[in-house]
């Protein structure tokens, strides 16, 4: 287990005792605080791609959520395409019935939940500054709320979620939790130290997992970086550190066929 260097013993994360996963036991699986889950009614969620196991789990949890998705990639062209490609290759004897029967299971689901009760979604790519029409900023997306939820906020944009911290915490007042994928820490290392001195003055550290897709770091850390964020109101009254990751029966690896990725913060 290798140690990651001290000059990030401040990403140490505390200990919480309602620490729970929501969503699947890979990629698209992550780990919030359940009350803080219970309590919020509102998440705003940047990027989905081709998972939403987080959010479905989110609805049964609080049934009463409103989830505001982002994401301009996502649309249900990929599930029709695949559906007709299947189609062909089974009525061409080359698959199997069960094989098309998956691909059209795939897009029902997909529109299921898209067309939730609970799902606002708009296609739009979540930037700072806007530039295009389709871009869309952090003020835009809480001006669409009620200013008086507090929300849940989960970002998962690929390497954007840099250009957005300091337009995010202008509203960390209403931020009870952060959920964020932090990409490309290679590449982006000094930007990357900054963004979470800044967050960590309004926010604690309550879960860190690296994501296995990718290797690490020589100082320690995973190239890539899931977090999980609660605001300081909501944190315990005496803090305490979790040093070791992953945590059994909560962390899980992204990639199945690999292992996980293990860190040690040093005391």
């Amino acid at each position: 287990m290798e140690l990651v260097d001290k000059k990030y013993n401040f990403l140490k994360a505390i200990k919480t005792s309602n620490l729970e996963r929501l969503g699947r036991k890979l990629d698209g699986g992550y780990v919030i605080d359940l009350e803080i889950i219970k309590r919020c009614n509102t998440l705003i969620t940047f990027g989905l791609g081709p998972d939403w196991s987080f959010e479905l789990n989110y609805i049964k949890t609080n049934k009463e959520v409103k989830i505001y998705l982002y994401d301009y990639s996502v649309s249900s062209y990929p599930y029709i395409k695949d559906v007709f490609k299947y189609f062909r290759r089974f009525v061409t004897f080359r698959t199997t019935f069960e094989a098309l029967s998956t691909r059209v299971k795939y897009l029902y689901n997909y529109k299921k939940f898209m067309n939730s009760k609970n799902v606002i979604f708009f296609k739009e790519k979540i930037v700072f500054p806007m530039k295009k029409k389709i871009d869309t900023d952090i003020e835009k997306v809480f001006s669409r709320i009620d200013n008086k939820e507090d929300v849940v906020l989960k970002s998962d944009i690929e390497g954007s979620e840099y250009e957005i911290i300091d337009e995010i915490l202008k509203y960390s007042q209403r931020i009870k939790m952060l959920i964020f994928e932090f990409h490309w820490i290679d590449k982006k290392e000094e930007i990357f130290f900054n963004s979470m001195k800044k967050l960590k003055e309004y926010f604690e550290i309550i879960h860190i997992h690296g994501n296995n897709h990718f290797s690490k770091l020589s100082n320690g850390l995973p190239i890539v970086l899931e977090m999980t964020l609660l605001n300081k109101k909501y944190s315990p009254k005496a803090i305490e550190y979790v040093n070791k990751f992953p945590i059994k029966n909560i962390d899980y690896p992204n990639n199945p066929y690999k292992e996980d990725l293990a860190f040690t913060f040093q005391d």
